[in-house]
């Protein structure tokens, strides 16, 4: 029985900019030119392969990491006091303006 799990992660070796159709290549197993190509086509007709790739850039995974970048981005902004405090008077902010009679 295999252990190994196949994880979409963004690869180190292979990569171009960030690895993301490196280790999207990967784990479909198909050539990563291929889906750069896609995302070219879809960045020259509208711009959404820049948005797509930056989105996975984001949400995927480095090879060896336990954590995308996004996931790391939200632990370090619930853990820092300032954020907290930004997001506390944004909360009391909207609960001033809803309230009746404001």
């Amino acid at each position: 029985m295999d252990t190994d799990k196949k994880r979409l992660q963004r690869t180190r070796d292979g990569r171009m900019i960030a690895g993301v159709c490196s280790g999207a290549g990967r784990y479909l197993g198909v050539d990563p030119n291929i889906l750069r190509l896609g995302l070219a086509v879809f960045t020259v007709f509208g711009g959404a392969g820049v948005l797509l790739y930056a989105i996975a850039w984001l949400l995927i995974p480095e090879e060896g990491e336990s954590a995308s970048l996004a996931e790391d981005l939200i632990k370090k902004g619930q853990e820092s006091p300032v954020v907290q405090d930004a997001v506390q008077k944004a909360k009391d902010t909207l609960t001033k303006k809803t309230r009746p009679g404001s």
